[in-house]
């Protein structure tokens, strides 16, 4: 019994470990950028970033924005599978867009879960009921520490860098 579950524990462990160097597991992808109420007919959409060394294989992952308030209805949106063979490199972006159709800009909480099922990362319920060209952002890139503190409502910047840059007005 013993001998098995060493067998057992030493396959798992190397399968963890080629998962981690050919970019197969989470790595560290985060949500990194949320747009839920932009302005025109835009879609919603969320920003992923890889703040990793390595390059994370994301095809096949999925991205819900979930109202689970009991007041809202436990409304669920699915974004589109993100394609078979899709990638985030070290320090790179990728977003996904949802449907313009949602109108949903209020307590939005953001799951993003890998090819299995399996939750990578989840944001605390967000809202946005202005329409404008802000979003909820990770400031720096990447924070991720499981607090609200990690988000701030800034300027958009979807596939790129979150900045804290002022914005003036024309």
């Amino acid at each position: 019994m013993k001998l098995i579950l060493k067998l057992l524990l030493s396959s798992l462990m190397l399968l963890a470990g080629i998962m981690a160097v050919s970019g197969l597991g989470p790595g560290s992808v985060v949500i990194n950028e949320v747009e839920l109420n932009p302005s025109g007919e835009v879609s919603e959409w969320v920003e992923l970033y890889n703040s990793g060394e390595d390059s994370v294989n994301i095809g096949r992952w999925s991205v819900s924005i979930e109202d689970t308030l009991p007041s809202s209805g436990k409304w669920i949106g699915v974004i589109p599978i993100i394609p078979r063979g899709a990638s985030i490199q070290a320090g790179g972006f990728y977003v996904v867009e949802g449907d313009n159709r949602w109108v949903h800009g209020n307590n939005g909480t953001i799951v993003l879960r890998t090819d299995s099922w399996a939750e990578v990362d989840k944001t605390h319920p967000l809202s946005d009921e202005e329409g404008n060209d802000f979003s909820w952002s990770r400031y720096p890139n990447g924070l991720d520490t499981d607090q609200r503190a990690d988000w701030v409502f800034i300027k958009s910047t979807p596939g790129a860098e979150n900045s804290l840059e002022l914005v003036s007005e024309p």
